[in-house]
């Protein structure tokens, strides 16, 4: 009795690993917010240098999954509500980590700076904020951008409107509405030439802040296996070159400002 019983719980064991090795793996599904050059949407589908790095992160750790364009606030959204899977470029923080799952790798490390009116840009800029209090800024609405920007922000010591979209703010620049648009830099210098802008506006150098990218993935139990995949795979590539590789690749066929080399 006790062997047969014993057999019949291997025969529904083997059936069902049979089932779950017959069964195809769903489809993670990532919205992911517009930052050309960074997350881009084509006629062709989602592409950029970020949604390249986490696709090929993806197919290396044997999961599939596709990448939505969408605006910040509405990816924001799915992700809380869960009717998405992740969402990218995200930047961390302790609100964000009590919401959401993080891979300890970022997914790319963006210079985060400001871009003002040709002619009016503030001379012998040191890279300090505090050089900047008494000029008008606009941010991405309900993004973040740097942590002491978003703390001088947040305690009403710059005043900061906020727009729709990068786009948007930097016309806000152009337009005299505001001095400064806090815009991760390579989108700003792709936004500029693309919409005509570059006899306009220019970015201050130094940039304020290199900012970590990450990709956050909802608070599931079903998702805590993809985290950790996702996380060895964004370490493997980071140290291998593959991220380079990519961003390289995309600067070589597509406008990118010609990333200096280092000595």
């Amino acid at each position: 009795m006790i062997r047969r019983r014993a057999l019949s719980l291997a025969g529904i064991a083997c059936s069902m690993t049979g089932w779950a090795a017959a069964t195809p793996e769903r489809t993670i599904r990532i919205c992911g917010v517009e930052l050309p050059p960074l997350i881009m949407a084509t006629p062709y589908g989602s592409t950029g240098v970020v949604t390249d790095i986490v696709l090929q992160a993806c197919q290396r750790a044997e999961l599939r999954a596709s990448v939505e364009v969408v605006p910040w606030a509405r990816g924001f959204a799915a992700l809380k509500s869960g009717d998405c899977d992740a969402l990218i470029p995200t930047i961390r923080s302790s609100e964000r980590e009590a919401l959401f799952d993080f891979p300890s790798e970022p997914i790319y490390r963006s210079e985060m700076a400001l871009f003002g009116s040709i002619g009016k840009m503030p001379a012998g800029f040191s890279g300090k904020l505090s050089e900047l209090l008494s000029y008008r800024f606009v941010r991405l609405k309900g993004a973040l951008f740097a942590p002491e920007f978003d703390r001088a922000v947040q305690e009403g010591r710059l005043h900061c409107e906020e727009a729709l979209s990068f786009a948007a703010a930097l016309r806000m620049v152009d337009v005299g509405r505001v001095d400064f648009a806090a815009v991760p830099k390579l989108a700003g210098l792709q936004i500029i030439a693309a919409e005509g802008l570059t006899a306009h506006l220019q970015v201050l150098e130094p940039a304020l802040f290199v900012q970590p990218f990450y990709i956050a993935l909802a608070r599931r139990p079903d998702l805590a296996g993809v985290r950790q995949r996702l996380d060895e795979q964004l370490r493997r590539m980071a140290s291998d070159g593959s991220s380079q590789a990519i961003e390289d690749d995309y600067r070589r066929r597509k406008w990118m400002p010609v990333n200096p080399r280092k000595p």
